[in-house]
């Protein structure tokens, strides 16, 4: 991209969007006050099968009492039909909130009732490899991954045939997101990564990231397809943040998938999946089901004119680029990120004429997102993926709603009265505090000039 400075290092497979901040020191609000209590050993693999056996069977002496999770807690459900013939290929997603360790540290009363040897990390890294593992993911999503544990674990991935992008957020916080995919399926086109700490926004303050990937499947290289992860805010009381951060991350996916080949133009296939920190019912989850919502009570005196963000999670340059049949890159944004160095750009003079594309009070976005998961069981429960204060759901895949991107299983999700029997979490089955969710699509292939 010209005019961009892109400080990502590669090392083999790895990619790292943060090289120059992996040693940077937690400040005082950050750093574990308990790190004693917790065991941080090398987490060692063995290349034996029975050594996840071995994990297993050790959990029933574990100092919490061993959960009877029923058989059908986590199984696969099929969605829809498997194309008999189609040109094309079969690809499995997971997302997955790993519980960063110094988190963990940090809010001990968090965590309480879950047993002491299921709160050690080489403990719960253990079980968070195996179930990863045991998903058999061609691509999976990541959040919460703490920056001094990737080269101590995250790395053990790549010896199994992965190839990850990491984003660390900003200001002082020690983890982030990371996508990994399989070096055998896919070739990485181009990833981005996105902040949502914009200086010039009272309401975007907070330090949370985005991060996205385009990749192209070797069997059918001209069918390329975005993978995005996110971590939004959690407080809960600030929903006003994470819409105006889903804004932003939305604005950043509609730029980065779309294609214009001088014949037709489109949106790649989209599969967003993350920690929302939004139930339901939320405003977030709202936008992303209906393609729209009302976002006047989450407003404050911010100004999205200074970052060029429209109503319709845009870039005010993308839009007028579009219509000029121009393709627009990161440096004709008004964003920042501080993974790039941006040259200068004017676009001062189109927000003043376009005013009433900012500031309305009510958001929308063009991308057709649904959800892999209802949300709601047909016997009316409601799906649970972690417990905050009671059992709910924070954690979402979504998938773009067009026809070369079919959603075909997915890993079941239990309902908030099946997950009473887990009790707390993290615990003698579960290395997280939030469940992990998966997805298997069909790609058609899509038969292209680009």
């Amino acid at each position: 991209m010209p005019n961009i400075t892109k400080r990502f290092r590669i090392n083999n497979s790895y990619v790292n969007a943060n090289a120059t901040k992996i040693h940077k020191q937690m400040n005082n609000s950050t750093h574990p006050s308990v790190s004693n209590y917790f065991d941080e050993s090398q987490f060692e693999i063995s290349s034996d099968s029975s050594s996840s056996r071995k994990r297993r069977a050790d959990s029933d002496s574990d100092d919490q009492k061993s959960c009877d999770i029923p058989t059908n807690f986590r199984i696969w459900e099929t969605v829809g039909k498997k194309s008999a013939c189609y040109e094309g290929f079969s690809f499995r997603v997971v997302s997955y909130n790993v519980l960063a360790q110094y988190l963990l540290e940090c809010h001990p009363y968090l965590y309480t009732g879950c047993g002491l040897r299921n709160l050690k990390w080489k403990i719960r890294a253990a079980r968070i490899y195996d179930e990863i593992l045991s998903l058999s993911p061609d691509i999976f999503c990541l959040q919460e991954v703490q920056v001094s544990h990737l080269d101590s674990f995250y790395r053990k991935f790549e010896a199994l045939g992965y190839c990850g992008v990491f984003k660390q957020k900003t200001g002082q916080r020690q983890d982030g997101c990371a996508i990994y995919f399989k070096r055998s399926l896919f070739e990485m086109q181009d990833h981005v990564s996105v902040e949502y700490y914009q200086p010039e926004m009272p309401i975007l303050n907070r330090d949370n990231i985005g991060l996205m990937v385009k990749l192209s499947p070797k069997c059918t290289p001209n069918t390329p397809i975005v993978v995005a992860t996110t971590h939004l805010l959690y407080n809960p009381k600030r929903t006003d943040v994470r819409l105006a951060q889903m804004q932003v991350l939305l604005a950043e996916i509609d730029r980065f998938a779309y294609i214009n080949d001088g014949k037709e133009s489109n949106y790649l296939p989209i599969i967003l999946t993350g920690d929302l920190n939004s139930t339901p019912d939320s405003a977030v989850v709202k936008l992303l089901d209906k393609g729209y919502v009302s976002a006047e009570p989450f407003r404050d005196n911010s100004d999205w004119k200074k970052i060029g963000v429209t109503d319709n999670c845009q870039h005010l340059s993308v839009y007028l680029n579009r219509q000029r049949g121009i393709a627009t890159d990161f440096s004709m944004t008004k964003i920042y990120n501080s993974d790039y160095t941006a040259g200068s750009s004017d676009v001062t003079t189109d927000t003043q004429n376009h005013k009433e594309l900012f500031n309305s009070g009510d958001l929308a976005y063009p991308l057709n997102l649904k959800s892999v998961y209802h949300k709601v069981k047909v016997n009316g429960h409601f799906e649970a993926t972690t417990f905050q204060d009671y059992w709910v759901t924070v954690d979402y895949i979504y998938f773009s709603g067009f026809n070369s991107l079919k959603l075909v299983e997915r890993l079941r999700l239990p309902t908030v009265t099946e997950c009473e029997v887990l009790g707390k979490l993290p615990n003698n089955r579960f290395g997280s505090d939030h469940l992990a969710l998966a997805a298997t699509f069909e790609l058609q292939c899509v038969k292209s000039s680009l």
